[in-house]
């Protein structure tokens, strides 16, 4: 796991040497930088030694003919299979790196369905002078570009793009983050910068002209399997047993994080069968915390005798690393802090690797939408008039999230259950609604495919593994997610729901599982790591809250920032709310913006990276 960073001069001009300091966290055991000969390509790289921690792992890394040059952040999982269709390459060493830098040498862009993995790479092709920028299939690993008159430029992070100078953000990019807590993921965020999206490809060519395909989209779900009739619940234990096997891969040790929930207990099950003692476990113990899963978690481990630790932190230690994951933010967020405090506990007990439950709830149904949006499905079917006027007897949570709704389809409504501002507030803001634009739902998808699929564009990607990766990486911790093994997503998406629902959430993964695991942790309501969040802010954190709130109430020219702050102190408001607010707040203060007020790029000449 590592930092890349790089730039193409597409003109005559010499292209520059990129701050790795910016990114070094991501790659604290080593670093790299290389030019090409005409001196218009640089790439960059800082390293965490996962495989091959030797100098033989050592990036940027060429091709044994020298045709190619790569840097590369993410893991190949079945690379040492990929080797065999190499049979004339004289390996040097045994990482990933080597195998992928020979593929795509050799390959080109037909290596890439052949990848297992979480990656995101640029590799330069000399016989064409051509960088192609990659990302994968479901954007586990961050990228992203930057465009100007006479260059472009790639990092794993925003930070080493952007430039000192007024912040220009696009009003999609703040809208969306304003309503739904995160940045998009597949379009200009801020200062010509765009989030390279998920599962797509592209090529730079020594002219400047831009080649790019979704490689992975839709299209790869052309078919579901509606005329199954039995549940094969054994089939599923397969696909998910081999998903965590092969996530195991790693020259150092391999750590799991224990919540006692059904997907990270299923995870630490199927690798102690594996790794027994040699696999570690861990449980935090938040202070305060309205649940505490250790007892469930050290049930778990006992049975399959991993070396369990259960990190315990107090109340003043926790609140000073909330600070500090605000302040590691490379993107604001709403929904970050657990992970940086899980993975600095794991990282601080020793470990390099961890394997989380992520993408569990996407695929088998553990979110509220499951159960939500078919129940409000047929909303989309009244009259006009009769709609309108229901609205006003709603809920006033379902009704905030239903406003300014035009089409009721299952994907809309599947986005709209996470939205958090509404859409009239937004507009009085001067913002757009700020939606997530989904991508095209595969047509053989039903119902509950469909929730999936928008929970995984509209929430997992842009939010949950943004922050998974932007909060384990601040501490040099590299977090593997299973369940987001695209072969395993393929088959449980294509699953009719049928095969899927049951009494319980989850209810197909429990069954597959039922044998191995412990009562306790599926005969019990969804949990997860929760903090004294609303507590904190009334106490410890509400000066930090304030600080940042005022800042982005000043940037923003807005009141509505102060006033909400307002309203949670009087205890009408959630405290996610307001915290959003000072993360923003917090981040525009690191950019020295704190001074300035919001100003909105050119969104219509931006065409660049529409797919």
């Amino acid at each position: 796991m590592c930092g890349i960073l790089g730039q193409i001069n597409i003109s005559s001009g010499e292209a520059l040497k990129l701050d790795l300091d910016k990114i070094g966290h991501r790659g604290p055991d080593g670093r790299g930088e290389w030019k090409n000969s005409e001196g218009n390509v640089y790439l960059g790289h800082t390293r965490l030694a996962i495989l091959e921690p030797s100098p033989e792992g050592h990036q940027p890394m060429f091709d044994a003919s020298k045709l190619g040059t790569l840097v590369f952040n993410g893991e190949i999982y079945n690379h040492q299979d990929l080797r065999l269709l190499l049979p004339d390459v004289s390996w040097r060493g045994n990482s990933d790196t080597e195998t992928l830098v020979e593929l795509l040498a050799a390959l080109g862009l037909k290596a890439l369905n052949l990848l297992k993995g979480m990656f995101a790479f640029a590799f330069y092709d000399s016989r064409d002078q051509s960088v192609l920028i990659v990302r994968d299939r479901l954007g586990i690993k961050p990228l992203y570009l930057k465009f100007s008159h006479d260059t472009i430029s790639f990092s794993s992070e925003i930070r080493a793009l952007l430039e000192q100078g007024k912040l220009k953000f696009t009003k999609k990019g703040l809208s969306q983050y304003i309503g739904f807590g995160h940045f998009p993921q597949d379009s200009e965020i801020v200062n010509d910068i765009y989030s390279v999206p998920a599962g797509s490809w592209i090529k730079i060519n020594r002219d400047g002209t831009l080649e790019k395909k979704m490689w992975w989209s839709g299209e790869n779900f052309s078919k579901q399997e509606n005329k199954l009739k039995k549940k094969d619940t054994k089939e599923v234990k397969q696909f998910v047993t081999r998903a965590i096997e092969e996530h195991l891969i790693s020259d150092v040790g391999v750590g799991a994080f224990l919540s006692g929930g059904i997907d990270s207990s299923i995870i630490a099950l199927v690798a102690g069968k594996k790794l027994g003692k040699n696999l570690r476990t861990f449980t935090v113990g938040f202070p305060q915390s309205e649940y505490d899963e250790r007892d469930i978690a050290r049930k778990v481990a006992d049975r399959i005798g991993s070396d369990h630790t259960e990190l315990n932190i107090d109340e003043e230690a926790c609140v000073n690393w909330v600070k500090e994951a605000v302040n590691c933010l490379d993107l604001p967020s709403l929904d970050a802090i657990n992970t940086y405090i899980i993975s600095k506990a794991v990282k601080d007990a020793g470990l390099k690797v961890a394997l989380s439950g992520l993408g569990g709830d996407e695929l088998f149904g553990g979110y509220p939408a499951f159960k939500k949006v078919p129940s409000v499905n047929w909303f989309g079917n009244l009259p006009d008039t009769l709609r309108k006027g229901s609205l006003l007897f709603l809920p006033h949570g379902l009704k905030m999230k239903l406003e300014g709704l035009t089409d009721y389809s299952v994907v809309n409504l599947t986005v709209a259950s996470r939205r958090f501002t509404s859409a009239s507030r937004m507009n009085f803001m001067g913002l757009n609604d700020g939606v997530p634009q989904i991508p095209a739902v595969p047509k053989s998808f039903d119902k509950m495919s469909k929730i999936s699929w928008a929970e995984i564009y509209g929430y997992m990607i842009p939010m949950l593994l943004r922050d998974s990766d932007q909060m384990s990486m601040a501490v040099g911790l590299e977090i593997r997610v299973p369940f987001l093994d695209h072969h395993l997503v393929e088959h449980i998406l294509k699953l009719p729901e049928n095969h899927k629902k049951g009494r319980r959430m989850k209810s197909l993964l429990v069954e597959a599982f039922k044998k191995d695991l412990v009562p306790e942790v599926y005969n019990r309501p969804k949990q997860g790591f929760v903090l004294p969040m609303q507590e904190w802010l009334n106490g410890p954190l509400r000066n930090f809250a304030e600080e940042g709130i005022h800042v982005v109430a000043q940037y923003l020219k807005s009141q509505e920032p102060v006033v909400q702050m307002s309203q949670f102190t009087e205890g009408k408001l959630h405290w996610t709310r307001i915290w959003h607010w000072s993360v923003l707040g917090h981040w525009l203060i690191r950019q020295n913006q704190f001074a300035q007020s919001a100003d909105w790029g050119n969104e219509n000449s931006k065409i660049l990276l529409q797919f």
